[in-house]
Order: C-alpha cells, then sequence, then structure tokens
C-alpha cells in the first residue's frame, strides 16, 4: 500500500468522498450516537448505521488477536454476522469498510516533537489489516449492487489521489465480478460509464510498461463493460501475426471460422502446461481445420516469429530498454504457446524441428530483457519433452548442444530427462538412438525433384555440405533453377529449412561425440555401428575418428579406411565380432610412438579429423601442482575479456555469469555428474579505472586457481582420473588462448589495468602452450607443400617468413607479427572468415583450429609484402 507523507497524509483540504458528512459533523463537534474503538464517529443519520455497529464489534473481538482467518474455525461473532447479512446489508457493509478505513489513515499520524524539530510518523493499529479481510470475504461472492451504490465504491477506489485502496483492499477483477453479478447481461447504467472508463484509462496506464495475462483478461472485460469493441484475438504487430491475420484474410468463410475457433482457444492458455480439457478442446479444433492443413500454416507462423517487428521503433542510443523491434506483444505470445501445446503427441519431424526452431529464437538473449520470450520457448520444451517420439527426442539433444542460455538449459536437461522416462530409456541411450536421418542415404547423400530439375545434396567431409542442381538432361546448373524458385517455392523454401536443420544437427552432434572423450562412454559392436558407423547422418563424423575395439585380452586402435577398419600400419582389422566393445580413442595414456604413427596415418591419407583427436594436446599433472595438491596455477595470472570468455564458457557446457561493479561474483563451474565431481576456475576483476562497461559489467578478469570438488571438498589433483584432468585443462587453456587480450592485435595498454601492457607482450610472444606445439608440429608437416615454403621456416616459438620488403616472424601461440631485426610490432587484424575459407583450400588434420588459420593467411600475405596495398600495413612495414 502506497501512503502519503507523514506531515501530510492527504493533500490540504482533501476528504474522501465517502466520509465527507461523517467528517462535516466531527470537525464541527457534533456528539455522535456511537463512537467506534477506533475514534470512528456513527452518527444515527448515517445510512449504513447498523453496519457500522456490527464493524465496531468485529474489531472489538479482534484487537488482540494477531491472526484472524474469516475463512477458517476462527471467525469470531461478529465477523459472523456480517458475512451472513442479506445481500443488501452487505453491500452497505462494504462500503461501510470503505468509509471507514481513510478515518483510520487520517488520525493515525503522530506528531513527534524534539526540540525545535518536528516530525510525523504513521502508527497504523492492526486492525485495518484485520477489515481487508473481512471485505476479502465479503467480495468473495459479491451481492449485486445497485447503480447508486456502485458509483460510490468507484468514487471510494479513485481516492485517495493515488487509489491507494485499489489492489490493497478491492482488486481490479473484483470490481469487475461486482459489474458483472449486478448487470449480468452486461448492460451497465449509462451514469457509471464515465466513472468505468476512467478507471479503465487508469489501469491501461498502469498495465502499459508489463501485464500479465490476468491484468489483461481484466481489461478485457472491462472494455466489454464499457461498450469497447471486442479486441483481434491475434494484434497486428509482430511478423508472424500481421502474416496470420493476412492468411486468415484469404480464407474462406468456414476455413476462418475454424480457425478463428481455435485461435480464441489458444488466447486462455494460461499456465506452465496445459491442462487434459484444453489439450481435448485444441483437438478437436484442430481436427476441425485438418491436420496437414494446420501443419502446413503454423510451420509458416513459427518461422516468421525470428523476424523482427514490421514497423520499426526507434530507439534513444542511451536507452536502457530492450529493443522494441524484437519484442513479442504478450497477448500474442499467449496464442503462440497454445498453438505450440496444439502440437502435442503430434510424431511428425517437420513440426519437432519447427518448435525447437521456435524454441532456439525465443530463448535467445535480447539485450535489457534476457530471454526473447521464455513463455513461448518453455512451451516448446514441455510439448517436445511429451510427445513419444524420436524427432521430438532428437530435437531437445540438439538444443541442449545450441541454447546457453543458463535457465533455459537447465529446462532442457529437465525435458530430456522426462523424455526418457516417457520412452522407457537412459537419457544417454535416447540422445543417440533418436538421431534423425533427414533421408540420406549411407553415404550421407539425398536427391530431390523439383519438376525438371533436381537437387543433389551430400555431407561431404569437412566442407560439410554441397547441394547440385541438374537438369533433366544431366546438365550440372551453377545455381539455383529460376523455376525452381519461382513455381516450386514451397517445396524448395521445404528443402532449404530442410539443409539447415541438417546444419545444425550435425554441429550438435559432432558437440556431443566430443564430449564423449570424456566420459569413456562403451557400446557393444552392433549398437555403435547402428548408431554411429551406419548411420546416414553420423557415417562421415564417425568414420574420420579413430576408435578403440576390445575383445577379451584382444585390443586395437582402427581408422575407417576403403570400406573397413585398419591399424596405424594400415593393416585390415579383421577379428571384430559382436561382443567387441568400442568406445572412442583418446590418446592419453598410449605411448607416443602410438600417438605419432596415427597423426602420420591421418596426414598420409588426408583424413580430416572433425575435431582434434590424434593431435590432442594431452596435459600431464606437474611437480608444482602435485605440489599445491588441490588446486593448479597454470593458467592464473592471465588477463581475459570477459564477453568472450563467458561465450567460450558456455559453448563448452561451463556455467558461467558476467560479474560487474556490483554484488555479482560467481564461480565458472563445469559439472561431471558421471564421476560425480565439479570443476572451479576461480576469476576475478584485475582492478583498475576503468575496466568496466557504462552498465558496471568488469570488462576485462584475472584468472587464478584450477580445482575440482567433489561433495563440497577440494579433490588433490592426483585423485582426479587422468582424462577429466587434460580434457578440463583443455577447456581452460582454450578460455585463456582465444580470450587473452594478448591474443588481440589492436590491444592498446591505456593504463586502465595496471600491468596489462607487461602482460601483453609476455603473452603474444613467449612460451608455447601446449595447443601451440601441436600447431606446430602440424605446420611443419604442412610447410614442405606450400609454394611459399622456400621462404618460410621455424624459429622456436614462430614461423619465420621471408618477404620481399622484409623478415616476419609470426608466433605460434598468439598468431602476433614481429619485424625483423628490431622485433618491432606489425598489427595486421585478421579476417578470420577468410582465413578459413584459404585454409579450406589447404590440408589440415583436423577442423576448428582458427588461429592455425590466421597464422597461414598472415604467412601468404607476408610472403608477398610487396603485393600489399593496405596503406595502415604498409607503413608500418616501411616505418
Amino acid at each position: 500500500m502506497v501512503f502519503h507523507s507523514a506531515n501530510e497524509p492527504y493533500p490540504a483540504g482533501f476528504v474522501p468522498a465517502l466520509m465527507a458528512e461523517t467528517w462535516k459533523r466531527h470537525q464541527a463537534n457534533e456528539k455522535p450516537a456511537a463512537c467506534g474503538n477506533d475514534g470512528f464517529p456513527i452518527y444515527a443519520t448515517n445510512p449504513r448505521h447498523a453496519e457500522h455497529c456490527l464493524i465496531t464489534d468485529f474489531i472489538e473481538q479482534c484487537r488482540d488477536s494477531r491472526d484472524f482467518n474469516l475463512s477458517g474455525k476462527d471467525v469470531r461473532a461478529a465477523g459472523s454476522r456480517i458475512l451472513e447479512l442479506a445481500p443488501d446489508a452487505k453491500v452497505r457493509a462494504i462500503l461501510a469498510i470503505l468509509e471507514r478505513l481513510p478515518w483510520t489513515w487520517k488520525t493515525c499520524v503522530k506528531r513527534i516533537a524534539n526540540g525545535s524539530m518536528v516530525s510525523y510518523r504513521y502508527e497504523p493499529p492492526p486492525w485495518p489489516w484485520k477489515l481487508q479481510r473481512l471485505l476479502t470475504a465479503l467480495l468473495r461472492y459479491p451481492p449485486p449492487f445497485k447503480a447508486k451504490d456502485f458509483s460510490d465504491l468507484l468514487t471510494a477506489l479513485k481516492e485517495p489521489p493515488d487509489r491507494e485502496l485499489l489492489d490493497s483492499f478491492v482488486q481490479p477483477k473484483g470490481v469487475v465480478r461486482i459489474a458483472q453479478v449486478s448487470w449480468p447481461d452486461g448492460r451497465v447504467p449509462e451514469s457509471l460509464l464515465p466513472q468505468l472508463s476512467e478507471l479503465e484509462q487508469f489501469l491501461e496506464g498502469r498495465f502499459r510498461s508489463s501485464s500479465t495475462i490476468d491484468d489483461r483478461k481484466v481489461m478485457e472485460e472491462l472494455g466489454a463493460l464499457t461498450g469497447k469493441p471486442k479486441p483481434q484475438v491475434i494484434t497486428p504487430v509482430d511478423a508472424w501475426s500481421d502474416a496470420a491475420l493476412a492468411d486468415l484474410g484469404k480464407m474462406s468463410g468456414p476455413e476462418s471460422s475454424a480457425w478463428l475457433a481455435l485461435l480464441a482457444h489458444c488466447k486462455g492458455a494460461d499456465g506452465s502446461k496445459p491442462t487434459k480439457n484444453w489439450l481435448t478442446e485444441a483437438k478437436r479444433l484442430a481436427d476441425g481445420i485438418g491436420r496437414e492443413q494446420f501443419k502446413a500454416q503454423v510451420l509458416q507462423w513459427f518461422e516468421k516469429v525470428a523476424l523482427r517487428r514490421p514497423i520499426h521503433r526507434e530507439l534513444s542510443p542511451n536507452a536502457q530498454s530492450p529493443d522494441p523491434d524484437l519484442l513479442i506483444d504478450e497477448g500474442n505470445a499467449t496464442v503462440l504457446r497454445g498453438l505450440v501445446w496444439s502440437c502435442l503427441g503430434w510424431k511428425s519431424a517437420e513440426i519437432s524441428t519447427a518448435l525447437a526452431n521456435l524454441a532456439e529464437v525465443c530463448f535467445k538473449k535480447v539485450r535489457w530483457l534476457g530471454p526473447r520470450c521464455p513463455r513461448v520457448g518453455n512451451a516448446c520444451l514441455y510439448t517436445l519433452s511429451t510427445t513419444p517420439s524420436e524427432d521430438a527426442a532428437a530435437q531437445l539433444s540438439r538444443l541442449d548442444s545450441t541454447v546457453k542460455q543458463p535457465t533455459a538449459k537447465k529446462r532442457i536437461g529437465k525435458s530430456l530427462d522426462k523424455a526418457a522416462e516417457v520412452s522407457g530409456q537412459t537419457r544417454e541411450d535416447l540422445e543417440e538412438s533418436t538421431i534423425p536421418t533427414y533421408g540420406l542415404d549411407m553415404n550421407g547423400n539425398c536427391k530431390r525433384s523439383f519438376g525438371d530439375y533436381t537437387a543433389e545434396f551430400s555431407i561431404v567431409g569437412h566442407d560439410a555440405f554441397q547441394v547440385l542442381w541438374h537438369k533433366s538432361d544431366g546438365k550440372t546448373q551453377k545455381s539455383v533453377p529460376a523455376e525452381v524458385k519461382e513455381r516450386r517455392a514451397p517445396e524448395f523454401k521445404a528443402f532449404k529449412r530442410s539443409v539447415q536443420d541438417i546444419e545444425k544437427m550435425l554441429l550438435a552432434q559432432r558437440r556431443r561425440i566430443e564430449r564423449l572423450l570424456i566420459t569413456e562412454h562403451e557400446w557393444d559392436l552392433e549398437s555403435w555401428r547402428k548408431r554411429y558407423l551406419d548411420h546416414p547422418l553420423l557415417a562421415d563424423l564417425t568414420r574420420r575418428l579413430i576408435w578403440h575395439f576390445k575383445l577379451g585380452e584382444r585390443s586395437a586402435l582402427g581408422g575407417w579406411l576403403n570400406g573397413k577398419f585398419v591399424d596405424a600400419q594400415d593393416k585390415p582389422i579383421d577379428w571384430l565380432a559382436p561382443q567387441t566393445r568400442v568406445r572412442l580413442w583418446h590418446p592419453i595414456g598410449f605411448p607416443v610412438e602410438t600417438v605419432a604413427a596415427w597423426r602420420d596415418w591421418l596426414q598420409r591419407h588426408e583424413v580430416c579429423q572433425p575435431f582434434k583427436q590424434a593431435h590432442r594436446e594431452i596435459y600431464l599433472l606437474t611437480d608444482a601442482e602435485l605440489q599445491t595438491g588441490t588446486y593448479s596455477n597454470r593458467f592464473a595470472a592471465h588477463i581475459i575479456r570477459q564477453h568472450q570468455f563467458a561465450a567460450l564458457a558456455k559453448d563448452r557446457g561451463w556455467r558461467y555469469l558476467l560479474q560487474g561493479a556490483f554484488d555479482s561474483h560467481n564461480v565458472p563451474t563445469l559439472q561431471l555428474p558421471q564421476w560425480n565431481l565439479a570443476v572451479e576456475f576461480w576469476v576475478d576483476s584485475p582492478g583498475g579505472r576503468e575496466n568496466t562497461s557504462d552498465m558496471g559489467i568488469y570488462l576485462h578478469l584475472a584468472t587464478d586457481q584450477v580445482r575440482f570438488v567433489r561433495n563440497g571438498e577440494a579433490l588433490l589433483l592426483s585423485d582426479v582420473p587422468a582424462v577429466v584432468f587434460t580434457e578440463v585443462m583443455r577447456d581452460v587453456d582454450l578460455f585463456v588462448g582465444v580470450a587473452s587480450i594478448g591474443s588481440d592485435p589492436t590491444w592498446q595498454d591505456h593504463g586502465e589495468i595496471e600491468g596489462a601492457n607487461a602482460y601483453w607482450q609476455s603473452f603474444s610472444f613467449g612460451d608455447l602452450s601446449a595447443s601451440a606445439k601441436t600447431r606446430k608440429e602440424v605446420l611443419e608437416k604442412l610447410l614442405p607443400k606450400l609454394k611459399i615454403a622456400a621462404q618460410c621456416s621455424f624459429d622456436e616459438k614462430f614461423l619465420v617468413v621471408r618477404g620481399k620488403l622484409r623478415t616476419y616472424k609470426i608466433h605460434l601461440g598468439s598468431g602476433n607479427i614481429q619485424i625483423e631485426p628490431n622485433n618491432q610490432y606489425l598489427c595486421i587484424v585478421p579476417d578470420r572468415g577468410l582465413a578459413a575459407k584459404q585454409s579450406e583450400k589447404l590440408f589440415l588434420p583436423f577442423e576448428g583450429d582458427t588461429t592455425l588459420a590466421v597464422i597461414l593467411s598472415k604467412a601468404f600475405l607476408l610472403a608477398e609484402d610487396s603485393r600489399i596495398k593496405d596503406p595502415t600495413i604498409l607503413n608500418q612495414i616501411r616505418k
């Protein structure tokens, strides 16, 4: 409740309307017929005299009671008598309470004098809150009001000036309910319309910034009472709603009516999940439209939710509010949730994919808002988790890899657990057994016909995807035929959508398979063949990896070559049997010679692995770590960019929230439930005058210890499984290597972080990390095959490139450049996209090392430095 300042509880001369006569007589010192124990004067001529006497008794009885529940057993005599009054008397009792409350406020301001200082304090007695409970009980089943009484009610709720009685004692929906009970035909007397319109206008202003479903329902019902036109089921403000209204306008009368009935039903999609009755009605209405017609329509509408609002709204550059073009109207979001729930139980690959894509859009973060529309995203997760189909489970698995928002990720995990429970499998089995094939054959290819043209789609190694178009005469087309775009637009759009879905799913599966390295998960041979080796979507990934086979005492490492598995010397592994156990090979624990042999095998057969496996960095315990015992300082004292680190951490499955100059400290943590372990990587602000953004978020962090925790206790590093230790350290090395300010070629120390310039120098041109050493090894084997080989050599930490103008040293860790002979720094900002495209022309034994691609790109550029035209680079070279 809002109260006015104590020294003036109401504006000068203000007297609430209902008690105006009483106040006038009180000021004239007229003796009342009775006086309540709260001091309220009850005059004989007061039309609510009898009810006031009952209220006086009620206050007396509950004066010393700390709790007074009118709906429970503690109903005192006076309270019972009031609740059992006739309807007309109940109305008078309601108005009497509203008349009495302002008296309490106006007379309970205490003047406190302390020498020359005078202050005021509001000291309310306990009974106003007992009156509130009494009023709530009376309004639970309100009696019908006459026009004059209802007008008095609205007058009371308008006063005091800030409408303190509204919400605190009478809810807006209670006012609407009274009107509906009093005039069930909806024809409110015209004399009341101005007051109702005034209330409506006030509530509109209050709900403008934010409102709930109940708020919007109150506004609709209030609008109906004042004769306001009934709002549309969908508001024409979002891209999807505009498209839906346009589609409805093109439909025939019966079809449009069927859709409007469903959309109206969806507008009542309240709660976190649908009720059984709601779903039954939704199914009936969707069946009335026709399931295929329903599917075709919602697929189009769901896709348009990702678009910005069609009418652009300008946002002030300094405004601390979300981009209005990215908002989704609250009412439209409720309808969307209903449409999503209407898809529940439908075993359709297209529907499942559309729901997953919609969830991604809704969980995408919007600045100053957070997730764009979590209520629709959560509806998608609920629908997918309760639909017993492999496609739905597969899409949940994909979302688990692609969605980074912590709350959403937690919900996705619960949804996967629920889907596994529904299917009677473990979560791991569910994720592996429900991966869709998308119509691909065993070689990752598929064909789609579009009249006289055919599209051939294939997954081609590390190039990922290739789509070729052929005419009926066999002639290859350079691009998508115009006839397909114009005359086969719906089918072509569905084909493009399918290609995009394959790309997203393949990326998610590659991440999931890489995570298997830390779990040491095993399969029997037949299950593994079905789920990986012979799976149309995963076969290409699987056959570029090295697998560990074991049968009894016999074991071997194998790679796929010419339709069979061979060892590092290309000898076939011909003893595999159904009882063979298979797991993804991790190089830790294997002799250096074995690892080197497999690296040579990849180079010899030009097999590009989807992620580092044979070339994976190995991190073993050092003497310093054995001495510290429970923590590692291997990656301490680095300065990293916080936002980039946060993105990397989330991508690798770590939980971390941005820190700032406020109470926001948290520790980046990786949960490893299969090992009953949690990993902590301590970070904090490096300090400095200007190390925060305008919003107080730290721009940089200083790194510290890495700890392994089990059951709340720090574990000795020597007790951590070797594969866990190396994989965690690899993550942390990645965070430091990518997010360090030392990898930023444009870094210039302005003094905001003490010692940052010295750190930048030491990182940019210091000792090589494990990943940099691997990078050097790959370059040493790759360089002799390049046209610039004669101009290049290695010097400990550098790739040395001799151009026509100068000689350059590219650091193999940071990719930063020095010019000989005086080690002058050369700043070249890399185009990582262009560097990646250039590296595609070269064979690399693994994907994902962007720094390797940047180093190669810089080497090619500097080898022909005489052809450089960029004045920024030339000025530095010729300096």
